[in-house]
């Protein structure tokens, strides 16, 4: 698997580098997030291991940028602060897991192949889907993990992409909290299922004409969510 470290520490990416090597991976390396887009388009990396604190262009910056373009590979944000405002920055940037420094280069591993792991699943394990999946105005690619309305790209994350084709791919049908959550986080996952709500609000905000007043994405109490696709006039 290709991995892009985004860090402009030297320590960092020798670390990092012998981190890849011993786990069989591919490193690519971008030292500041303005040249770190280039190498996305470019490599198509799996994952993206990315400092907040950088010259030129920030993480959080980049990681926006990344998601614009349509691009849903899973991003590790690495940075000296800790405290909750900062992660919450990061996750409403597009960042799917936050490692304070200093780290043990084993938890960054074991980050990363969990990360990979789920990326390689199934978008959702409900029913089985073509490669490419129309719904109505939507079209999901689970190849590239690219999803477009009307031809407009997306900017998901991965976890909102994987909770998005579940729905769609089952367009009528109402999915519990924690089909949904199997789905976005896979089956291992144990945890709180409300954080869905968190998600589904910001996938509102994306897809939706009117986030209020959800069309799309329909709110079924008591039991969870339910995908019905616009149709053309």
């Amino acid at each position: 698997m290709k991995i892009l470290l985004i860090d402009d520490e030297e320590s960092i990416r020798r670390l990092v580098a012998s981190l890849m090597a011993d786990a069989g991976h591919t490193f690519l390396y971008a030292e500041d997030g303005f040249k770190a887009l280039s190498v996305v388009e470019d490599d198509c990396p799996a994952l993206i291991i990315m400092d907040v604190m950088m010259p030129r262009m920030d993480g959080f910056t980049a990681c926006r940028e990344i998601r614009k373009r349509g691009i849903a590979v899973p991003v590790i944000f690495l940075s000296a602060k800790g405290d909750i405002v900062d992660k919450g920055v990061g996750f409403e940037a597009g960042g799917d897991d936050y490692i304070v420094k200093p780290f043990d280069p084993r938890e960054l591993l074991m980050h990363i192949e969990a990360h990979l792991r789920r990326a390689q699943m199934a978008p959702m394990g409900i029913v089985e889907q073509d490669t490419v999946l129309h719904a109505g105005h939507f079209v999901l690619d689970t190849g590239r993990f690219r999803a477009t309305k009307d031809g407009e790209v997306l900017s998901l994350t991965v976890k909102e992409f994987r909770i998005l084709h579940a729905l769609a791919g089952n367009p009528g049908m109402v999915l519990s909290r924690e089909q949904l959550v199997e789905a976005a986080w896979g089956k291992e996952f144990v945890g709180e299922t409300s954080s869905i709500t968190v998600f589904i609000k910001k996938l509102r905000e994306k897809i939706e004409d009117d986030p209020s007043n959800p069309c799309i994405i329909q709110t079924v109490w008591g039991l969870g969510y339910r995908f019905e696709p616009e149709q053309d006039d």
